[in-house]
């Protein structure tokens, strides 16, 4: 028998003597639990939902769940501070026992059993207090007729009494409403500025308690008050105690939001989605990964869980992103985790539109310190897809739904329509190549021939830009080369952000931030089986914006680059950043993301720079009348195409294209860009009405003929835009329409030359 140094192989056990104690660096292993929680929108969070699952743990009703979030800079002198008030408290048992105890996944139950609570494992609260406050932070609390205060100084991690244990612990106190005007004292407030259904019932309070931060970290000068509360709104740990309680704000003793507590906005269903759809989950799935069949019930010892899907009418991926996610919830513990929709891969824009829970007892194993994305495991990665699956059939019905039948002869009309203004789209910009249309003479920019065909082995993505502002938007450059290293035609991709909770990327291709900090950002295909490189993009706080030159003439018709340099929070100072630009006169100029300045008419106009928390001063364009110019005539160009989604195959995959109501009147996919092919949307709103016969318009409608040619102009337009823009930097269709007042009468002209008999009764246009 084969022997091994713990005796035979078949039978083989091990034995050793376990240490008396763990050795932990403290200090070190808190900071790295601690890391999530490193910035005020994702700490106060934590404060309130330890104060929602103090009231739970009481089982207080929730019409009398208030909370109370406080902020003060109303003295110069004064401390800063950032608080959050309840009216439940704690005792020196709840403190010593709960409170002061790190990495305890039961301490937000503080000995309750069976109470469903958004406890994590008692630390982000903590963690705030540690982190992001330099001079100190603390708990005034006051149960059963006993103060105590227990607090910690501004970089430490050691909590104690203060001043002491005895005056700080067990406190006796007489008189309820006294002991809460001194804890409101240092922060600015009284009784008196608390809400009035909180003033009204202060006889019935027995307790509370006020967590405060003084000297909050990055807000030495001013806190944000206006942002913080959108940022709030829109946290997705936020959600919940929103739902549960009455969370008021107070601002340097003010009730903000016109003394109306936080809300999430109402969610209306989409039409034919107003029922939630509930799947059972399989008790096993496939991970993805390793094709290993998974329980998802430990073998029979937990419940079945449930995918239930709700619908909502607006898009939710901006203005609701903290809902749109799929919630994870077990029925023992409440949440404790989510994913984003945005990270499932569904290929629909009806995705935007449907949000969730999971109930799934077996996943909460897999929850992380701050509650938020679960640990990746075979079983998350089979879990994900699974909702991933039933949410991309739940789109398809809507999208079916949106695909109206039109009989052959409908369709085959309309081609024949769209067909005779795609030639006359060309013949016009043909003659605007040439200079025939418009000052100067001619640019010969204005068609550019379609990159070849090819498979890619390559993908290169780049930004013009190492660093962003917060809440602007940017596009990145994708190119796609063959084996040979020859640039191709682009595939369709995705890309990818690996912390959505800074930036994220949407159908488009655009780029958001929503968050400080660095995200890597790459494309891959939507099979995930090419990657780009990947690139780095850090969202920074920007102190101060100037632009340079402040004072700017240039010609109508005419570009010029404008400099944004922004003093950063860290001192330095950099204009390698995306931000907003805006103008205040688009009949005059206009200006681009990267700060080209386009001018369109003579006159006087300013244009501004920044982000959601800064903004530059203005800089003035004085735009002078133009003169004109051109390069001559250029041969050899492909026109780009415009087809109508629903009626139109691809030209090379030769399947059906179809958009959702929810999509822009005029498409170009990524993969459509360098093919030179745009969509006119049949699904959007007004299409769909004057497409609609049973509403007294039709195909065949003056209604329609108009819409139609609408769209080919702003076809149109975006093409010009996009080839003589020399950054490529876009403008929108709006900006164009405004500024560049004298082409886009050139081409209403044309118009009217050319489809005035088109437009009155339908005859198309002979150009033969």
């Amino acid at each position: 028998m084969e022997k091994s140094h713990f005796g035979p192989i078949e039978s083989q056990r091990f034995f050793y003597t376990p240490d008396d104690d763990l050795q932990v660096h403290e200090e070190g292993a808190i900071k790295l639990i601690c890391a999530p929680f490193q910035s005020h929108e994702n700490g106060i969070p934590e404060w309130v939902k330890n104060s929602s699952d103090a009231y739970a743990r009481e089982n207080i009703p929730e019409a009398k769940r208030i909370i109370i979030i406080i902020f003060n800079q109303r003295k110069k002198n004064e401390r800063k501070s950032i608080s959050c008030l309840d009216f439940v408290g704690m005792t020196s048992y709840d403190i010593e026992n709960f409170f002061r105890r790190w990495a305890d996944p039961k301490a937000a139950q503080a000995g309750c059993r069976g109470i469903l609570l958004q406890g994590g494992h008692g630390n982000g609260g903590k963690c705030y207090m540690t982190q992001m406050f330099t001079d100190f932070s603390q708990i005034f609390t006051v149960k059963m007729n006993r103060r105590c205060k227990y607090g910690v100084p501004g970089g430490s991690i050691r909590f104690g009494y203060i001043p002491d244990v005895q005056r700080g612990k067990d406190y006796i106190v007489s008189e309820i409403k006294e002991e809460l005007n001194n804890a409101l004292e240092p922060i600015g407030c009284t009784i008196n500025n608390l809400p009035k259904e909180v003033i009204n019932n202060l006889d019935e309070i027995k307790g509370f308690t006020l967590v405060s931060g003084f000297g909050p970290k990055g807000y030495e000068s001013k806190i944000p008050i206006k942002q913080l509360i959108r940022d709030l709104r829109e946290h997705p740990q936020m959600s919940r105690s929103i739902e549960l309680c009455k969370i008021y704000i107070i601002s340097d003793g003010k009730l903000e939001l016109f003394g109306k507590p936080l809300a999430l906005p109402d969610i209306r269903p989409m039409p034919g989605g107003e029922q939630p759809r509930i799947f059972d989950i399989p008790s096993r799935l496939i991970d993805p990964v390793s094709g290993e069949e998974l329980s998802t019930t430990e073998e029979g010892r937990l419940h079945r869980g449930k995918l239930i899907l709700y619908t909502s009418e607006r898009s939710m991926r901006y203005g609701m992103k903290a809902r749109h996610a799929i919630r994870f919830k077990s029925e023992t513990s409440g949440d404790f985790g989510y994913v984003p929709i945005s990270k499932l891969d569904i290929q629909s824009a009806y995705r935007d539109h449907i949000y969730g829970i999971c109930n799934l007892e077996s996943l909460e194993r897999f929850k992380k310190n701050e509650r938020a994305e679960l640990a990746e495991s075979p079983l998350t990665r089979a879990v994900e897809e699974f909702i991933s699956n039933k949410i991309q059939e739940y789109a398809s019905e809507f999208e079916a739904r949106d695909r109206k039948k039109f009989s052959q002869q409908e369709k085959e009309e309309i081609s024949k329509m769209n067909d005779a203004l795609d030639r006359w789209k060309n013949k016009l910009l043909k003659e605007m190549d040439r200079g025939l249309i418009g000052p100067g003479e001619g640019t010969g920019t204005i068609i550019k021939p379609p990159l070849p065909k090819g498979n890619p082995s390559r993908i290169e993505l780049s930004l013009s830009h190492k660093y962003a502002g917060l809440g602007v938007t940017f596009r990145p450059t994708i190119k796609y080369f063959d084996s040979n290293g020859t640039q191709i035609r682009a595939v369709p991709v995705r890309i990818v952000s690996d912390d959505n909770n800074i930036a994220m990327a949407d159908d488009m291709m655009q780029i958001s931030t929503f968050s400080f900090g660095s995200t890597v950002i790459w494309a891959e295909t939507l099979n995930s089986e090419l990657k780009s490189n990947k690139v780095t993009i850090e969202v920074v706080k920007i102190k101060n914006i100037d632009i340079f030159p402040n004072v700017v003439e240039v010609e109508a018709g005419t570009r010029t680059k404008l400099e944004a340099r922004c003093l950063l929070a860290n001192n330095d100072i950099t204009s390698d950043i995306y931000l907003t630009w805006a103008e205040n006169n688009k009949e005059i100029a206009g200006v681009s993301s990267a700060g080209l300045v386009y001018a369109f008419s003579p006159g006087e106009t300013q244009v501004i720079a920044g982000d959601n928390k800064c903004q530059s001063s203005y800089a003035t364009i004085k735009v002078k009348p133009g003169t004109g110019s051109g390069k001559g005539d250029r041969k050899d160009r492909g026109y780009p195409q415009v087809l109508i989604s629903g009626f139109d195959l691809d030209p090379e995959t030769g399947t059906q294209v179809n958009f959702s109501s929810d999509s822009p009147p005029i498409v170009q996919r990524p993969e459509d860009v360098s093919r030179n092919i745009w969509w006119i949307n049949s699904s959007a709103p007004l299409a769909r009405l004057y497409l609609d016969s049973s509403k007294g318009y039709g195909h065949r409608s003056r209604e329609w003929r108009v819409y139609h040619l609408e769209r080919f102009v702003e076809v149109i337009i975006q093409i010009i835009l996009q080839n003589e823009s020399g950054d490529n930097e876009l403008l929108t269709v709006d900006q164009f329409l405004m500024g560049w007042g004298f082409k886009a009468s050139e081409i209403q002209n044309a118009v009217i030359s050319d489809l005035s008999d088109f437009i009155a009764n339908g005859t198309l246009p002979n150009l033969n």
